[in-house]
């Protein structure tokens, strides 16, 4: 049994809320169908600044409040469309989640991100999206209502991401979008019944194509260009002629035969054929000139809400819409309808298809969790998952105790007060003494949990058949005292239920993020809380009746405060175990990455690109865990909340509360590069590279400088008011740089950052990979040397500190990077401190070692296993084998002076740490005392090319055992690097990303979800090799 269909529950909740999906590359390839799914206005991470866009942000018309957005690295919403580009490198897909993604074909990665102006609610959901064959323009519709009343059509330059003109004249959404096979027309299909047709260089519409009753779904030019095709809900087709000159438009036949709406529609290559895809569940063929009924070609088991026909024009893809049966999209050969594969792999409705233009993969995007495959037409086989970390919460949770929430995001059954087992929980309070916010254990019982209540007292809820309904019963000692029934504008039906423990109080979630209290002794309604995004699937109350949690499809689980309906807290969990968790005021709290999943969206008006800033850019303002855990106590009384929070931070100062208005003024300066201007090869050794900086704010630009491969090269200054470097300049709200840098064998990248005193500029990148010479030089064959330093104790002077394989760890990895010498590394220095030998003079020692001996080629490794520990004021320390935890000050090593030393290493720099909680198990044991986050933060934004790799998250703790003869986390180290395990591709080089993914799957399966890695690679690091077989 699968979840219930997102799309027929949504169907009367928005009539006129639509999705298309087509390729768009080639002559014939359109599709359309409707997306009835839940509002959705997360805004995603930025890409690099194109140079042409300058001249809008310098305009900036910035009045609207910024809008905190979530980014889970993938679509939050329906996928309305998926295109690939002509070459077959990237995919482009456009989502009802008001955003457009491009992904590269061969890593899966996403290369940049395309938002435009968006509102509260649907104001900015996009239902279509077409990429002209020449690649120059994409067109984008949907929700995009302007002061004037009509839905726009956005034409983006496709390279730069920037909006050259809006098309103006639907009076509704927009629905479809296909260009012609010349790239110089469009046309558009919308909910006002009619379709467009556009001059794509002038944004003039050509004609209005009026002759449907419905909204209109479907829309594709013929080959040639010169027929047009629209389909309706209608249950029709239209063959249109659609000659250059507006003169000659003029409707030639409607096609009859399917007996439910028709949701796609596209022409074979030749223009032989014409297939169509409607509710009705069929593929019916045409005349691709005529328009005459050929024959039904194919049935399927579920609606066809989207069809792609193949390059050779031999096959034709379909999407998989609402049945009973289980999802599946298929491939049909072309005319005979015979079913040649089928792809299940999705868990729910799929909207959006695509055919690379060599036809040998498909891109098919949907499913609960927003996912996109691409995978083999002919086999089935997947090639790459695009997806972000998050999925739906189909069930919460609230602690017996009060002090913590859970939810689970497996689908089980369609029950009203839980869809599934709880999986996860999150900390609200550890004692009486006060709300602390942190990620709790994963769950094997959900006993210790509320969930939603069906009866207290003598009072009841429950819908008239059990299941999802529009009406919600109330009853009293069995007998129905009130029905409360849902309409499209009020959440649909009620699909998550629960009453208070004093049963005066009944909740209901309903679609589109609606969620409901209600009197049950009068029916009537008490509170919207308002805030969720997506159908809102589970919910429950505090022991106390005092606080409600709800998880939606939106991905996030949200606290409010019953009595007033006000929102406290949202959190979002990344499938990495990263969490995030914020405030409506934007304050937070975060694991050590968990704020790469949310920023902040600015509007720069309709005819504008937005801008995108991760909350990390205003950390200094936002982050601040203690004010965030007492704005939940508080009942999210702010002015209440601030004073609690001062009263508790360990490091006493006076808190400053931000207006989210004020992030306008803060904004950090925008970098971009003059020369090269884009990525590129090269076989010389040395690049010469011009970039420049330029303020949005008032504020002038106070430094500038590069880094290559994540460091500053020595003898590369950073310039700033004094600097007199002729190839440096500093000019104002304008600053420049130029300067010629030595390259890398390989994969080099090269960033550039700049300054205000308000804050520093997130890099533009410039990828340059440097090509070997015929001839290669001796600098070509110098190899580089790695240093290792590899701390670990077991045995203290204080044998109650004593662990088991701490030393043993250590002495495994000094092992593992020796045994490289001569292969990837000329020499392989190694200082290996442990037990006895790790005291805290000689740990400072052999941090002065690795400083003194590495080079700017170099690789310089620290390890660290044994137990660390935070002060009273949350200073961290390293425990020596001298240590004593009660006066870490005089006798452990400061994190500081890891973090004073990694910050100047010249080398590449990896620090692997295995410091964490301590504590005894049967069977295993536990290692660490302190909270690493925010000591590892610290050393982040202080290093900002270091890779770190941590053996556990947050408290979490690290697990050794005796069979294991190491800890998991060097366990699965000395797996990916000694046996060559973590060797994905199997190419005989172990490069640093395929070693964190390894390492990331082995420790969580090691430990049965008990322990999860963390792993910091700074984006202007380039992926390199970290050792060879």
């Amino acid at each position: 049994m699968k979840p219930p269909s997102i799309l027929i529950i949504l169907l009367t909740a928005l009539a006129f809320t639509g999705c298309t999906a087509q390729t768009g590359q080639k002559p014939g390839h359109a599709a359309g169908s409707l997306v009835g799914q839940a509002l959705a206005k997360q805004i995603q991470k930025p890409d690099k600044p194109a140079p042409d866009e300058r001249a809008i942000k310098r305009k900036n018309k910035t009045t609207a409040p910024p809008i905190l957005s979530i980014d889970t690295g993938g679509h939050m919403a329906k996928i309305c469309d998926v295109i690939f580009t002509k070459d077959g490198k990237y995919l482009v897909s456009a989502s009802n989640d008001k955003t457009i993604r491009i992904w590269n074909v061969e890593t899966g990665g996403i290369e940049r991100i395309i938002r435009g102006q968006m509102g509260e609610g649907h104001e900015g959901k996009i239902f279509a999206a077409a990429l002209s064959p020449d690649n120059r323009w994409l067109a984008v519709g949907g929700w995009m209502k302007g002061e004037d009343g009509n839905h726009k059509i956005r034409l983006i330059d496709f390279h730069t991401g920037k909006v050259i003109r809006l098309l103006k004249g639907h009076e509704n959404v927009i629905l479809a979008l296909s260009f012609s096979p010349d790239s110089r027309r469009l046309i558009s299909g919308s909910a006002d019944t009619t379709a467009r047709i556009w001059d794509v260089s002038t944004g003039t519409a050509l004609h209005t194509l009026s002759g449907h009753t419905e909204r209109i779904y479907a829309a594709a030019f013929s080959p040639d260009g010169r027929l047009a095709v629209t389909g309706s809900d209608d249950d029709t087709l239209i063959l249109w002629n659609a000659g250059k000159e507006p003169a000659t438009f003029q409707k030639l036949s409607t096609l009859t035969g399917h007996t439910d709406k028709v949701k796609s529609a596209a022409f074979t290559p030749d223009g032989r054929y014409l297939l169509s895809g409607s509710w009705d569940k069929t593929i019916r063929l045409w005349d691709g000139k005529t328009g005459e009924f050929i024959k039904v070609m194919a049935r399927q088991d579920t609606t066809v809400d989207s069809l792609t026909v193949t390059p050779d024009g031999k096959r034709v893809l379909t999407g998989s819409g609402d049945g009973l049966a289980a999802t599946s999209c298929n491939i049909f050969s072309i005319p005979d309808g015979k079913n040649l594969t089928s792809f299940t792999q999705h868990k729910n409705i799929v909207l959006a298809t695509a055919v690379s233009p060599d036809g040998r993969l498909a891109a098919t995007g949907g499913g609960n969790d927003q996912e996109i495959y691409l995978w083999d037409i002919g086999s089935g086989r997947v090639r790459q998952k695009l997806a972000g970390k998050g999925k739906i919460v189909w069930s919460v949770g609230f602690g017996r105790d009060g002090r913590s929430v859970a939810w689970g995001q497996t689908w089980r059954q369609e029950k009203l007060f839980g869809y599934g087992e709880l999986e996860q929980s999150f900390r609200l309070s550890e004692s009486s003494q006060g709300f602390s916010l942190g990620l709790g254990e994963t769950l094997t019982s959900d006993s210790g949990y509320i969930r939603g209540i069906e009866s207290a007292g003598s009072i009841s809820i429950r819908t008239p058949d059990g299941k999802i309904n529009p009406t919600l019963q109330i009853l009293e000692n069995g007998k129905v005292k009130h029905e409360i029934t849902r309409g499209s504008t009020d959440g649909n039906s009620h699909r998550s239920l629960t009453l208070t423990p004093d049963g005066r109080t009944a909740v209901s979630g309903g679609s589109n993020g609606f969620l409901t209290s209600y009197d049950t002794a009068t029916g009537t309604k008490l509170h919207d809380f308002i805030g969720h995004t997506g159908d809102v699937w589970g919910v429950a109350v505090s022991p106390d009746g005092r606080m409600l949690v709800s998880g939606s499809d939106d991905q996030t689980v949200k606290l409010w405060d019953i009595a007033t309906g006000r929102n406290l807290l949202t959190i979002f969990h990344a499938s990495d175990n990263e969490w995030v968790a914020w405030t409506p005021q934007g304050y937070y709290d975060c694991s050590l990455k968990g704020d790469q999943y949310i920023g902040w969206h600015l509007n720069q008006g309709e005819d504008r690109s937005a801008l995108y800033y991760p909350a990390s850019q205003f950390a200094e303002q936002f982050r601040n865990p203690f004010l965030t855990a007492a704005y939940v106590e508080t009942n999210g009384d702010l002015d209440k909340a601030v004073a609690l929070a001062e009263s508790r931070q360990p490091r006493k100062h006076k808190i400053e509360k931000t207006e989210i208005t004020e992030i306008i003024n803060l904004l950090p300066p925008e970098v971009f590069f003059k020369t090269p201007g884009s990525d590129t090869e090269t076989k010389e050794s040395t690049i010469c590279i011009e970039a420049g900086a330029e303020s949005l704010t008032h504020e002038p630009v106070t430094d500038i400088w590069l880094t290559l491969n994540g460091k500053q090269l020595r003898g590369i200054v950073r310039i700033n008011k004094q600097s007199s470097d002729p190839d440096k300049k500093l000019s104002g709200k304008t600053a420049s740089i130029r300067q010629c840098l030595p390259l890398d064998p390989g994969n080099n990248q090269i960033a550039v950052f700049a300054s205000t005193k308000t804050g520093t500029s997130q890099p533009a990148i410039l990828k340059i990979e440097r090509k070997s010479a015929p001839a290669q030089t001796q600098e070509d064959i110098y190899k580089p040397d790695i240093y290792v330093l590899a701390i670990g104790v077991s045995k203290y002077a204080n044998p109650a500190y004593n662990l088991n394989v701490a030393h043993k760890d250590a002495e495994a990895i000094a092992q593992t990077f020796s045994a490289q010498e001569g292969r990837l590394y000329r020499k392989a220095q190694i200082k290996l401190l442990t037990n006895q030998n790790a005291t805290a003079d000689n740990i400072l020692d052999g941090l002065d070692w690795i400083l003194k001996e590495s080079t700017q080629k170099d690789v310089s490794v620290i390890f660290l296993a044994g137990h660390g520990e935070n002060d009273d004021a949350s200073n961290y320390y390293f425990i020596p084998h001298d240590g004593d935890v009660k006066s870490l000050r005089r006798t452990s090593v400061k994190w500081f002076d890891f973090q004073d030393v990694v910050s100047r290493l010249p080398s590449k720099t990896l620090m692997m740490v295995d410091t964490c909680r301590s504590g005894n198990i049967t069977g295993t044991r536990r290692r660490g005392a302190g909270d690493l986050t925010e000591a590892l933060r610290e050393l982040i934004q202080a290093s900002p090319g270091l890779i770190v790799m941590t053996a556990s998250t947050g408290r979490e703790s690290s697990i050794e055992k005796p069979e294991w003869g190491h800890g998991a986390f060097t366990k699965a180290l000395v797996e990916g690097l000694r046996d060559f395990k973590a060797d994905s591709n199997q190419n005989g080089s172990l490069e640093i990303m395929e070693l964190n993914n390894y390492v990331t799957d082995r420790v969580k399966q090691l430990t049965k979800g008990a322990q999860h890695t963390t792993t910091e690679i700074p984006k202007i690091m380039p992926n390199f090799p970290i050792a060879v077989k």
